[in-house]
């Protein structure tokens, strides 16, 4: 099921055709400050993308899981949190699809393994010219367009470059501080093609077909910045 990585990223998107959805709006005005804003980088980062397979000839192809711990960035603080914003770096290199240690502990619709060659074939189409363009923007960027909500759980308005295009994407995160130096961020949601402008790759009439919607899981830990 080399072609059905599809969907997954979004930010890092999909084994589907390219995006048709016209570019993003420009920045909408930030909610109003009190202070300064406070500087925490991201020191870890857990990305996972799960991308199902569909159709009456599904059977024949995989359910994709696609990882990395690269996500790097900041995330600038501010009262009230609603003010905040963060800009992240997602190296499209650092992708790794259907890792045997990372399917096992997924277990259910991912408990079963994946030969190599279907890894690697599905890895190089992925970040091929026809899906995330790697040799052309080879890194992600996604930064908070407007953030709302709190105290602990709140949506960001997320800016996704990619492939020499934006989109924007509403993220619902859980914010956590933990003894006023660590800072634990969640986000898990699921997405259509239809959301990132995207169709669905299909063959045989649609017998095999990458599933519309697929779920995306990214975890977070910042410290201060120096």
């Amino acid at each position: 099921m080399r072609k059905f990585l599809a969907p997954f990223l979004l930010l890092l998107c999909a084994c589907a055709a390219p995006p048709v959805s016209p570019p993003a709006p420009a920045p909408a005005a930030p909610a109003p400050s009190t202070g300064p804003a406070e500087a925490w980088d991201v020191v870890e980062s857990s990305l996972q993308v799960r991308v199902y397979r569909d159709g009456s000839m599904a059977q024949l192809g995989h359910n994709h899981l696609i990882t990395t711990n690269g996500l790097t960035g900041r995330i600038d603080l501010r009262e009230p949190r609603a003010a905040s914003g963060f800009r992240l770096e997602l190296p499209l290199g650092s992708l790794v699809v259907d890792d045997a240690a990372a399917r096992a502990a997924a277990g259910g619709d991912f408990a079963a393994s994946v030969p190599a060659k279907d890894r690697d074939g599905t890895r190089r189409n992925l970040l091929g010219g026809e899906v995330l363009d790697a040799a052309r923007q080879p890194v992600v960027v996604l930064s908070a367009d407007t953030i709302s909500g709190g105290p602990d759980t709140y949506t960001a308005r997320v800016r996704v470059a990619l492939r020499g295009e934006e989109r924007l994407i509403d993220v619902p995160l859980m914010l956590e501080e933990t003894d006023g130096e660590r800072l634990l961020v969640h986000a898990s949601l699921r997405l259509r093609h239809a959301d990132l402008g995207l169709v669905p790759f299909t063959v045989a009439m649609g017998a095999l077909r990458v599933r519309d919607d697929f779920e995306l899981d990214c975890r977070l830990e910042a410290r201060r910045a120096p």
